[in-house]
């Protein structure tokens, strides 16, 4: 049920799955992070997110995300024990440095279906150096990912970025996650944030070789799933026929994009993007406006999924420049969006 599921071409209709952000908020600092409204003025009530929920009579999947979600635990505790009593599947996307076993109970009893964590890196050192934190945290991260792969309830999924940070060490990062039993590792291609630019972008054919000495490695127990290859890579073009083989392996899974199409986020302030990561414009917000008719009468939503889905062209902000190169670089035909507004 998390994202990389999306195994199937999904057609339009109804809007199934929401991401929210609870809180930009984080006790890490990612040149990588797409967390929308680092400014937030406000974080939505467990009563106003549930009002979201209950408008949404095809609603399958609620993903809680951040910043660190998790520093607002009680919060995302009540939202999973709600959307589980409406039989909705929940997942939390976490750097799992703040879990206890205390709180794995309360998941747990809540009935989380899904901890979605990240890990980009194998060592103490080369954590703490990247993300800026204490080498205190790695281990923090290893110990929550253990705990996970043991819950007899929740399911494991480790995700790592592949920027120029991991594109030789994605190997030893999935080696790493297999050993600690993870059986899911999702690969997410980097989709450079509005607030970091496109400092850390690999080109085409540098990503084709980093996933195709990762597939050349997997562990037989566990399974890769590829997101957001459709940033990049055009459906019959080069790069995307050098790929292909790679898929026929049943442990490497391709997914499909269901931004905007199944699929919206909803920040802590109330406004809806089409996806934070890869188009991240506010269409609506839902002190003005309900979710599902955003979802149905947005003029900017119809024209993505348009253009997106069903042309299958590049319409993702991330390419608004050409792989490799800054915003604005010489030929790269535009620019950043600009940076999304704040609501008091």
């Amino acid at each position: 049920m998390f994202k990389s599921l999306e195994t199937q071409d999904v057609g339009a209709g109804n809007l199934r799955s929401i991401e929210i952000g609870v809180t930009s908020r984080c006790n890490f600092r990612c040149a990588y992070c797409g967390a929308y409204d680092l400014l937030e003025r406000r974080v939505l009530s467990l009563k106003e997110m549930v009002g979201v929920i209950d408008a949404l009579p095809g609603l399958e999947r609620v993903k809680l995300s951040g910043g660190e979600v998790l520093l607002e635990f009680d919060l995302c505790a009540d939202i999973v024990a709600y959307c589980t009593s409406k039989g909705i599947s929940t997942q939390i996307n976490s750097n799992g440095t703040l879990l206890t076993e205390e709180k794995f109970e309360r998941l747990e009893s809540a009935g989380l279906d899904v901890l979605h964590i990240s890990l980009n890196h194998v060592d103490a050192d080369a954590h703490a150096a990247f993300y800026r934190v204490t080498g205190k945290m790695f281990p923090r991260i290893v110990r929550a990912i253990e705990r996970s792969v043991a819950s007899p309830s929740i399911d494991t999924v480790v995700e790592t970025i592949l920027f120029d940070e991991t594109e030789t060490a994605l190997p030893g990062v999935h080696r790493f996650a297999a050993d600690l039993g993870v059986r899911r590792h999702e690969i997410q291609m980097e989709i450079p944030s509005v607030h970091q630019g496109y400092g850390n972008t690999l080109d085409r054919d540098r990503l084709c070789a980093a996933i195709a000495r990762l597939t050349g490695a997997r562990h037989p127990d566990c399974t890769l799933y590829f997101s957001c290859l459709s940033a990049y890579f055009r459906p019959g073009g080069e790069h995307w026929d050098r790929l292909r083989p790679l898929f026929r392996d049943p442990g490497v899974v391709y997914a499909n994009c269901v931004e905007g199409k199944a699929q919206l986020h909803l920040h802590s302030n109330g406004d809806v993007l089409i996806c934070e990561l890869g188009c991240p414009e506010v269409i609506g917000n839902v002190f003005e406006q309900d979710l599902l008719t955003l979802h149905r009468t947005s003029p900017r939503l119809k024209e993505f999924v348009r253009s997106k889905h069903e042309e299958r062209t590049f319409s993702c902000f991330r390419h608004t420049d050409r792989p490799g190169q800054p915003g604005g670089a010489p030929g790269g035909g535009g620019t950043l969006l600009p940076l999304p507004r704040l609501r008091e």
